[in-house]
């Protein structure tokens, strides 16, 4: 073998190896980018996931927040009437005094007073039931509030018996609510 055909040998075996460089390298380049598309993909899938996540707290947030207010709201709504309805309960309460009511409330705190002097207060236009009832007992003076409000009110030395309908309700009044408060649930 020749020299020239050493060299047509050699040439070929360097193109067929630049040939086989060139085709490892693209199927090389072919592998990298396809990686690299599926590595991009996976991180794109995982960024959408992500702020799908997000979002979806966001919104479950804002609904929990929305909520939240609404029922701030209904129990503010809802204290404000109760407000209401004592306030007229107790504007009603006046029209409901009588005399035949005081007589039979200053009955009933008679039995707590004991004996000493006593001041009744009675609704005006009641002072002659009470002092019936007091039957002329002794240091007992009878004198009318000055405006109706039903009930009476006993001072017996330091001692205040507020037998007065508004008294009554105020003392009733954290029973009630719960129960008026109930209704208004249902309602709801």
């Amino acid at each position: 073998m020749g020299y020239p055909e050493l060299l047509r040998v050699l040439e070929e075996e360097a193109v067929r190896e630049a040939r086989a460089v060139r085709e490892a390298g693209l199927r090389e380049a072919a592998r990298i980018v396809e990686e690299a598309g599926r590595a991009a993909g996976a991180a794109r899938e995982a960024f959408v996931a992500r702020e799908r996540a997000e979002a979806e707290g966001r919104r479950r947030g804002a609904i929990e927040a929305l909520a939240l207010e609404r029922e701030r709201t209904l129990l503010f709504e809802r204290r404000k009437l109760l407000e209401d309805l004592r306030q007229e309960i107790v504007r009603r309460l006046a029209a409901a005094g009588s005399a035949e009511l005081d007589a039979r409330l200053l009955a009933e705190v008679l039995p707590e007073l004991g004996d000493g002097p006593i001041e009744v207060i009675v609704d005006p236009g009641a002072e002659d039931a009470a002092r019936r009832v007091l039957g002329g007992r002794a240091g007992a003076a009878v004198r009318a509030a000055p405006a109706p409000r039903g009930g009476v009110e006993v001072v017996a030395g330091r001692r205040v018996l507020d037998d007065t309908l508004p008294a009554r309700l105020e003392r009733a009044w954290p029973d009630l609510e719960g129960d008026l408060a109930a209704l208004l649930l249902e309602e709801g």
